[in-house]
């Protein structure tokens, strides 16, 4: 099986939250551990069945799919709570809804789902780019009026980790049939995988400053 960068970034990530586990376990934090455990577990099984003699596409893509959906629903939950505005709160709450609805019922109904699959991801992309954004501007404005850094915020970090990660992954999801069928390629690599995994190393290095921060704060479960 081939080890990739994103599955070592996801590696580190994870056995910071278990080191971390005393500070943690009684702040939203805590939910990183099996959030990050499930990813780097399914992404194990994604790379397992997509190569030989194991390759399985179905398999592949419904893998990819389950990850999608719980990652829509915990990236929803913690913008959920940290985000001030109601409006934008029930924007969030709306929005992960309908993504997680639909990819549930593709997940049941459909056996083919590359295109739902490449489509749904990209436009998740798009959805929790302006989440993030929308943060990160409230977060400025607060601290216009404040004493507050941001910079030892956790919850900063997991915000610009989710935005740089997928302003920069959502057009290559977006654009996969084209890409895929021009053999557009960087290093030899296909860009709509070469962006994730280069990009993977920002996301969940970023999680991981947020976990190590996260002792310093705290940050109840709600």
């Amino acid at each position: 099986m081939k080890i990739i960068s994103n599955h070592i970034v996801e590696a580190i990530a994870l056995i910071t939250a278990i080191w971390n586990w005393k500070y943690i376990k009684n702040t939203r934090y805590v939910y990183f551990i099996p959030f990050l455990a499930f990813v780097l577990l399914g992404e194990l099984g994604g790379i397992y069945f997509s190569s030989p003699p194991h390759l399985n596409a179905e398999k592949n893509m419904h893998i990819y799919l389950t990850i999608t959906i719980v990652e829509t629903i915990f990236f929803a939950y913690i913008f959920y709570q940290i985000l001030q505005s109601e409006k934008i709160k029930q924007f969030t709450f709306i929005g992960s809804t309908i993504l997680v609805s639909l990819m549930t019922a593709w997940f049941f109904f459909f056996v083919d789902i590359s295109v739902l699959l490449t489509n749904t991801i990209g436009i998740t992309g798009f959805f929790f780019s302006c989440v993030s954004c929308f943060y990160l501007y409230e977060k400025n404005i607060t601290t216009e009026k404040t004493d507050e850094n941001l910079i030892r915020n956790p919850d900063f970090w997991f915000a610009i980790g989710v935005l740089i990660f997928w302003v920069t992954c959502t057009i290559p999801f977006i654009l996969y049939f084209f890409l895929s069928k021009n053999k557009l390629l960087i290093f030899g690599v296909p860009i709509y995988r070469l962006f994730p995994q280069i990009f993977s190393v920002v996301l969940y290095g970023c999680f991981t400053i947020a976990i190590i921060l996260s002792r310093k704060n705290s940050f109840p479960k709600r």
